[in-house]
């Protein structure tokens, strides 16, 4: 059963707004300028919060709209932070992101943006994405599926598929709980099947730390003319509840079908993607994956002494908290005392919890005085140290630890590094009780 906490305030907040999201997902994108529209903090918030993250140049920029054009509500720094974004970096696109004080306010985006095409008709060619992200509504995943169903809405021209005969072009709508590592794992599976891929948005190429030189525009995402392409896939695949809106724009406007995978981290979930790819392309799975999943079976039974009795609590997104749960309670066996998430979409609700709460940090210290492990981001290390508990760092911001955004949680291989870092978890603590 979920339960709503009511409080005046978040006392030590687990909710990411949804402008990080939006600037998330456009970081992934090839040359794309984020672009906040509201107040300079805002962006330098964001900014700084996924620098830590990354540990990657960020470009974002802000219309830096102050106390004076708030109250007279004017386009004026909107059109003239467009104009000088276009003027002095030549974005492919711009990924215009509101806040809640331009929300609030009430700003008409489409309505100035269509003043700003008949001020300015000599910027034409650059495409400016919109995308609503009031504070006070969703989290940073809702943020990032909302920026890339929006660039899809803008960018896809509707198309009837008429010939499916190659079948080999496959888009992965990738879910902002994924990283690097396990983008990289996707890529070579679909490879290894034979298959072309486009995965939208590429976290891992851009920020990935592939590029090496100094640059004002992300690069080696997802480009615009690849996106263009995505309509003249034969098929996608969606991890993660945020981007079925992306799939169903495809689907709509393009009539490329998809497949929905709720969670790709576990063995369970690993054979259900693996059975499809082997349906799909009358192919068998190669050698090297035939392997991995070997050795995640022998990694669970290596350690499934030491998740005996053990509980767990944990926090973050839904598509990131469904996926770690449901594989440490289904397939592990360890019970989950308390998820903690921050928005009302994706499978969490089906997770065999004591308690399931929309809520903040603060909630999962109260709520989490039986588990032995806590998994969440780095925000909840003060919390750990409190209580005596060991801290599992996943989601986002993940500052205190390097190659994070490197590690595979998805696949055969994330299921077997999972079953041996929590099982290392429980042994220290069982060895730690024993006194020995």
């Amino acid at each position: 059963m979920v339960k709503i906490i009511e409080k005046p305030l978040s006392v030590n907040p687990l909710k990411k707004g949804s402008i990080m999201g939006a600037i998330t997902a456009f970081l992934g994108m090839h040359r794309v300028m984020p672009l906040v529209h509201g107040a300079q903090g805002c962006m330098a918030f964001t900014k700084n919060f996924l620098t830590q993250h990354y540990r990657e140049v960020t470009p974002m920029q802000s219309t830096a709209v102050f106390d004076i054009a708030t109250i007279i509500g004017d386009d004026s720094n909107l059109h003239e932070g467009i104009a000088n974004v276009i003027d002095k970096q030549k974005p492919d696109f711009i990924g215009l992101v509101t806040t809640g004080m331009t929300e609030v306010r009430g700003d008409d985006i489409k309505g100035s943006l269509i003043r700003f095409r008949e001020k300015y008709p000599q910027y034409d060619s650059t495409p400016v994405v919109p995308v609503a992200c009031p504070d006070f509504k969703g989290d940073a995943e809702t943020g990032y599926g909302a920026a890339c169903a929006a660039t899809l809405s803008l960018l896809i021209e509707p198309a009837v598929r008429t010939d499916y005969r190659t079948r080999r072009m496959v888009n992965i709508l990738a879910g902002m709980h994924l990283t690097a590592g396990d983008i990289d794992w996707m890529k070579r599976v679909f490879e290894g099947f034979g298959l072309d891929v486009i995965v939208y948005p590429d976290l891992s190429a851009s920020m990935g730390g592939q590029v090496n030189h100094f640059y004002g525009l992300p690069e080696e995402g997802t480009s615009i003319d690849t996106i263009k392409k995505m309509g003249h896939a034969d098929f996608s695949i969606v991890v993660g509840g945020c981007m079925e809106a992306s799939a169903d724009i495809l689907l709509e406007r393009c009539t490329v079908p998809y497949k929905k995978f709720d969670s790709l981290t576990g063995i369970e979930a690993s054979d259900e993607l693996v059975s499809w790819l082997m349906d799909y392309t009358g192919k068998q799975a190669p050698g090297w994956l035939r392997i991995q999943r070997q050795r995640a079976v022998d990694a669970l039974l290596d350690a499934h002494f030491s998740f005996s009795g053990k509980s767990f609590s944990i926090a973050g997104e839904p598509d990131l908290l469904y996926g770690l749960g449901n594989y440490l309670t289904k397939e592990m066996g360890i019970r989950l005392e308390t998820a903690v998430t921050t928005a009302r979409h994706g499978m969490f609700e089906n997770l065999p919890a004591d308690n399931i709460i929309m809520g903040d940090l603060e909630d999962l210290e109260d709520y989490s005085k039986v588990s032995d492990f806590i998994i969440a981001s780095s925000n909840a290390i003060p919390m750990c140290h409190r209580a005596h508990k060991p801290l599992y760092r996943v989601g986002y911001p993940v500052k205190d630890y390097l190659g994070h955004f490197h590690r595979t949680f998805i696949g055969y291989y994330g299921a077997m590094m999972l079953a041996f870092d929590i099982g290392n978890i429980c042994m220290t603590l069982d060895i730690e009780r024993s006194g020995h």
